[in-house]
């Protein structure tokens, strides 16, 4: 073999390779949590069609039937889809701006149509009606593939860490 064909090779195995690693399930379940995480994130210049987006990109997460859990401060409450959206509909409209950063996000597998993440966010909202919060929050989201192949969202879990460290 020439050296342009084993380049060649070798080429098409690296992008093979790139392209089962990205498409695998554990790469597009963690692309859906940074989305995910991403909706909660509004900057100050953020226009309403702006927001609006963010609550259209968030609601297409959802699977058709969603839980919420939230656990925060002094905050405790549940939800289902429809409040879900609502709620994140009021809060892209009424935040002046919010930080979400993502860390330590893992993925875990369960089977070939369910899958779990867990990632530690910093949680940072201004607003014109009330003091700044910071809080560093621990999301929980369970995941399920559809018929159609797509990753929905099923269950949320949000829990307030931020203490926990203290303690």
């Amino acid at each position: 073999m020439n050296k342009s064909r084993v380049a060649m090779l070798i080429s098409l195995v690296a992008i093979i390779i790139v392209l089962v690693w990205w498409f695998s399930p554990s790469q597009i379940i963690k692309r859906q949590t940074q989305k995910i995480i991403q909706c909660l994130d509004i900057p100050e210049t953020a226009t309403k069609t702006y927001r609006a987006l963010k609550t259209n990109s968030f609601s297409n997460l959802l699977a058709r039937s969603v839980s919420c859990r939230v656990d925060i401060a002094e905050y405790q409450s549940e939800f289902s889809r429809d409040q879900l959206i609502e709620s994140h509909q009021m809060y892209a409209y009424n935040v002046a701006s919010a930080v979400a950063e993502a860390s330590n996000i893992e993925v875990h597998i369960i089977d070939d149509k369910n899958a779990r993440t867990n990632a530690d966010i910093y949680f940072a909202i201004t607003s014109k009606k009330i003091a700044a919060i910071k809080e560093k929050i621990e999301i929980n989201l369970d995941w399920e593939k559809t018929d159609t192949g797509k990753w929905r969202l099923t269950n949320v879990e949000i829990v307030d860490i931020s203490n926990q460290n203290q303690q």
